[in-house]
């Protein structure tokens, strides 16, 4: 499967004397007792997409499954006052549920702060209900935002109906975008990513129905935000690097007769993100 040229940029080799740090640190945010491994399966997602260092702020019923399938990542106990370790890319929100104390932290952790967050899920639930029926949200000086919702989040981040995003998906994303300056994920059907500004667009080809499967955004995500953290650079094309990625590794392994389950697919991702990094600069070597 050819990579398209709109992300072949995406792909970059590590330099030999790269480390865990310089490759991308992702802080996930998430869980509650309703969505044990919402968070979990988003640092699957990290890890897959080439983080040097996961940090889980989850609760503590979130690390038997971390333990079984993210070892490597490192724990902070979520709670409203808890204070997140710092990272390159925060994602916020996988089953992270839409409590007071939800609200209180998130707001905490958005208001005047500086960095990169992808917000997804319930952070996004929680952003459509104070700013949804308004003109929107103004991101903080050097805070960049990625938002990634389905098509009921976003009607609710428009205050719209789903069947108005339906209708035209392109302009429901740049109208999102907009009003949240972010870059924007509309899963779906051909996934868009499109700038803060509107102006690039990108529609993903790849996926299949297979993915229909619980969990499968939330591992986006954490993709979403390793590649932003390894790329250190432009939300936007990060994003779609990513997308893109998704769902081309869930095409190889449906075609190849696998089971196409959360962490076959993390494991597909791994590989195939491994292969192209290193042959981005013509490596057939080299650490992924």
């Amino acid at each position: 499967m050819g990579t398209p040229d709109e992300i072949k940029e995406t792909f970059r080799a590590r330099s030999a004397d790269c480390d865990k740090y310089t490759v991308g640190v992702v802080t996930v945010v998430g869980g509650s007792p309703h969505y044990v491994n919402a968070p979990v399966i988003a640092g699957l997602g990290a890890r897959a997409g080439g983080a040097g260092l996961v940090r889980l702020v989850v609760p503590d019923a979130s690390r038997l499954c971390a333990g079984m399938l993210l070892p490597e990542a490192t724990f902070t106990k979520l709670v409203a006052t808890c204070e997140p370790p710092k990272a390159d890319v925060m994602a916020i929100g996988m089953g992270l549920g839409r409590g007071v104390s939800s609200e209180l932290l998130v707001t905490r952790l958005l208001s005047g702060s500086e960095g990169r967050f992808v917000l997804d899920a319930d952070a996004l639930a929680i952003l459509a209900q104070w700013y949804g029926k308004q003109k929107g949200y103004r991101p903080a000086e050097g805070q960049e935002i990625v938002l990634t919702p389905h098509e009921g989040e976003a009607a609710r981040l428009l205050d719209a109906t789903r069947q108005e995003v339906v209708a035209d998906r392109l302009a429901a994303a740049r109208e999102i975008a907009s009003r949240y300056g972010a870059t924007v994920v509309l899963k779906g059907l051909g996934t868009l990513v499109v700038s803060p500004d509107g102006r690039q667009a990108y529609r993903n080809t790849t996926g299949n129905p297979y993915m229909a499967l619980g969990g499968m955004g939330d591992l986006l995500a954490g993709v979403v935000a390793a590649r932003w953290a390894y790329l250190k650079g432009d939300a936007f094309h990060a994003a779609a690097g990513a997308v893109w990625l998704h769902g081309a590794a869930s095409d190889a392994l449906v075609a190849a007769g696998g089971d196409p389950s959360i962490v076959n697919t993390a494991a597909q991702i791994g590989a195939m993100r491994c292969r192209l990094d290193r042959e981005a600069d013509g490596m057939s070597g080299g650490r992924c």
